[in-house]
């Protein structure tokens, strides 16, 4: 059996990082109420490749066009921009949209980045009726179903 320091696995980690950047996103969806708020959060070296000066009037149209909710019958649902904050190296956004049927059978598209890092990796977390569910999108994905 191998036994791993955490500490030891933490340093490796950020020595590997620095060698080999990972260009990631993670989009959290949690129902509040009748609608759910969506947590995007990304690199801000990264996110500034799309949006060099990371500001909210051009954030949330770069945001627009490669992050969507589509309800179970394939519609469009609209979503509310709420904020952007900057928080060390990380850029955190905050939407909004009214599900009053709640998450399952919502269908999520999450492009960002992608057109600019071929190996970006995005990964969508919705937790709902007691669980968690994690969907994950790459360059050329299409919207993807939660259960």
């Amino acid at each position: 059996m191998v036994t791993v320091v955490p500490q030891f696995a933490a340093l490796a980690l950020r020595a590997f990082a620095a060698l080999h950047p990972m260009h990631t996103s993670v989009a959290e969806l949690a129902p509040a109420g009748t609608s759910v708020v969506v947590t995007i959060r990304v690199f801000a070296d990264d996110f500034r490749t799309a949006v060099p000066d990371g500001a909210a009037q051009k954030a949330e149209p770069y945001i627009r066009s490669r992050f969507e909710l589509r309800d179970p019958e394939n519609r469009p649902i609209a979503v509310r921009w709420e904020e952007i904050a900057r928080s060390g190296d990380v850029f955190q956004m905050r939407l909004r949209a009214e599900l009053p049927r709640g998450l399952a059978g919502i269908r999520v598209r999450d492009l960002l980045l992608c057109e600019y890092f071929p190996d970006q990796v995005n990964i969508v977390r919705a937790t709902y009726g007691g669980r968690t569910t994690s969907l994950l999108f790459t360059a050329g994905d299409q919207a993807k179903a939660l259960p």
